[in-house]
């Protein structure tokens, strides 16, 4: 009587420390969730807290056409649309010309405006035709391309 009574235990023990053990790695699993969670999304979890993100949008035909007429447009469409690659640093890095290299876009304008819009209008390499940007006009695309080329030159 005694042997079974002792098997038992044995068997209910087992059980409850495989219970427990699921517990505990069930907990630490979402522990280490959460601190991946505040390590990859600092402001919301430090800066926000409990307080909602906001999204936002792109509206590039909105964007453009709020740029009629303004005689920032080349800086503000290069902003948006061509800074990605021709920033200094490019957030992607595909050995675009960068804003300010002088040299690089000393030949650049050696080439003339015709070449260059050409060249933005038809995409070439990794740059998509426009620059990306297809609601813009063929005059904010020059206005973009001068902009770059005043942002190059040698001072």
């Amino acid at each position: 009587m005694y042997k079974v009574y002792n098997q038992a235990m044995k068997k209910h023990t087992q059980i409850a420390i495989i219970i427990l053990i699921l517990l505990i790695s069930g907990l630490l699993g979402f522990c280490i969730s959460l601190y991946q969670h505040r390590l990859h999304n600092p402001i919301s979890s430090r800066v926000l807290g409990d307080v909602q993100t906001i999204e936002t949008f792109h509206y590039p035909a909105l964007f453009v056409k709020q740029l009629t007429g303004d005689p920032k447009a080349g800086e503000k469409i290069f902003k948006q649309f061509c800074t990605s690659c021709h920033g200094n640093p490019p957030v992607i890095d595909i050995n675009a010309p960068r804003i300010g290299d002088t040299k690089t876009w000393q030949l650049k304008r050696q080439m003339g405006m015709p070449t260059l819009m050409k060249i933005t209008t038809e995409g070439l390499g990794a740059m998509p035709a426009r620059g990306g940007c297809f609601e813009c006009s063929d005059e904010q695309l020059r206005e973009t391309i001068q902009y770059m080329l005043n942002q190059s030159d040698a001072r």
